[in-house]
């Protein structure tokens, strides 16, 4: 329908996450006919065809950001767990105010270091 209708939703639609077993929400939704009274419509590039839409999927955007776990560090560039991660982090540079040259790198988490098998000895040893 054009309108909004009130329905009631149990398990299963696509509207609607239960939060309880058996439970049932009215909720307002909307139907799927696209008109004129649309303002905004969200959509997802699910699949990539023949041709590229100018602005939309002739050119690829990197993330801005990378993995800051270790682990994933590893996942990303096939690392095993003899390599150094901290030779792979994404690094950004860039120039400040003053001018400086500047890089800016996440601080690993997950991190296994002689200092933290250290203090996993000494955790160890306190316990008994």
């Amino acid at each position: 329908t054009n309108t909004r209708v009130r329905l009631l939703c149990k398990k299963g639609h696509k509207c609607y996450r239960q939060r309880r077993t058996g439970e049932r929400k009215r909720k307002s939704v909307r139907g799927c006919i696209v008109g004129q009274d649309i303002a905004v419509l969200n959509l997802v590039v699910t699949k990539i065809g023949d041709n590229t839409v100018p602005g939309l999927t002739d050119d690829s955007i990197p993330r801005r950001l990378g993995p800051k776990r270790a682990n994933n560090i590893r996942k990303l560039f096939n690392l095993t767990k003899d390599d150094d991660v901290r030779q792979y982090v994404i690094v950004r540079e860039f120039t400040n105010k003053k001018g400086v040259s500047v890089r800016k790198a996440p601080k690993i988490q997950r991190l296994v270091t002689p200092l933290t098998l250290q203090r996993k000895r000494a955790r160890k040893a306190a316990k008994m």
